[in-house]
C-alpha cells in the first residue's frame, strides 16, 4: 500500500491540481489570523470549517486528476480495485493530516492567540480538524467524475452539501426528530464542539468525535463496496 500512496502523491503533485484547494485553504487561514490576539477554540472552529470545505474540494481534484487509462493500468497492477480505491482514501488522509497539522500549529508558532493553547486544546483542535477534513473527503468520494460525470453538477452538489452541513442546526429547527443529526454530515456538530470545548465535559466531546468518525467510516466503506464492484466489472 505504501508504494501506491507514494505513486498517488507523486501523480497528484505532478498534475498541480492540488494547488487551488490547498492555496485557497491556506490563504483564508492566514486572512483569519490577520488580526490578533484571537480566542483559541473559536478560531480553531473557524479554521476547521475552512479545512472541511478545502478538503472536499481537494478530494474532488485528487479523484479526478488521474487519466482513465493510467487508472486502469494501476488497478490491473494492484489486482484489486478495492485496494486502489483504499489507497486513494489513505492518500487523501495523509494530505489532510499534513494540512491539519499546519493549520493547528500556525497560530501557536506565530503567537496569534490571546492565551496559551495548552496540550489538551491542541489535541482537540487537531482531532477536530482531522475529522472535519476527512468528512469533506468522504463527501467528495461520491462527486468524482466516475460518479457524477458533469463537473458543473458535481460542483453544484458539493456546494449544496457543504452549505446544508454547516447550517444543519437551523435545519433541525424546521425538521424535528433524528433525521438531520443522523443523515447530514456532522460538520456543524464538530464546529460547535470545538467552539465550546472549554465548557463541555470530555465525554460530550468524545461522543461527537465518535459520531463524526462513524459517519466517515460508513461513507468510506460504502464507497469502497460500490466503486469496487463498478471498477471490477469494468477494468478487470
Amino acid at each position: 500500500m505504501r508504494p501506491l500512496i507514494a505513486y498517488m502523491l507523486k501523480s497528484y503533485s505532478t498534475s498541480q491540481r492540488y494547488f487551488a484547494p490547498v492555496a485557497a485553504t491556506i490563504i483564508f487561514v492566514l486572512l483569519l489570523y490577520t488580526y490578533k490576539p484571537n480566542p483559541v477554540m473559536s478560531s480553531y472552529a473557524a479554521t476547521g470549517i475552512l479545512l472541511f470545505i478545502g478538503c472536499a474540494w481537494m478530494g474532488i481534484s485528487f479523484l479526478n486528476h488521474e487519466q482513465a487509462v493510467l487508472r486502469q493500468i494501476t488497478i490491473v497492477h494492484m489486482r484489486s480495485s478495492v485496494k486502489y480505491n483504499l489507497g486513494g482514501i489513505l492518500t487523501l488522509a495523509v494530505l489532510t493530516t499534513v494540512l491539519s497539522m499546519l493549520v493547528v500549529l500556525y497560530p501557536v508558532l506565530t503567537g496569534n492567540f490571546a492565551e496559551p493553547a495548552g496540550l489538551y486544546r491542541l489535541t482537540l483542535a487537531f482531532a477536530g480538524h482531522l475529522l472535519l477534513g476527512m468528512l469533506g473527503v468522504s463527501i467528495s468520494l461520491y462527486l468524482q467524475a466516475a460518479w457524477v460525470p458533469k463537473a458543473s453538477y458535481a460542483t453544484g452538489l458539493l456546494l449544496i452539501i457543504l452549505i446544508v452541513s454547516i447550517s444543519s442546526f437551523k435545519l433541525a429547527d424546521f425538521i424535528p426528530g433524528p433525521v438531520v443529526p443522523v443523515l447530514l454530515p456532522p460538520a456543524a456538530l464538530l464546529m460547535d464542539v470545538l467552539t465550546h470545548a472549554d465548557e463541555l465535559p470530555p465525554a460530550a466531546v468524545l461522543g461527537t468525535f465518535a459520531h463524526a468518525l462513524i459517519y466517515i467510516l460508513l461513507l468510506s466503506a460504502f464507497y469502497l463496496y460500490r466503486s469496487g464492484r463498478m471498477d471490477y466489472g469494468r477494468h478487470l
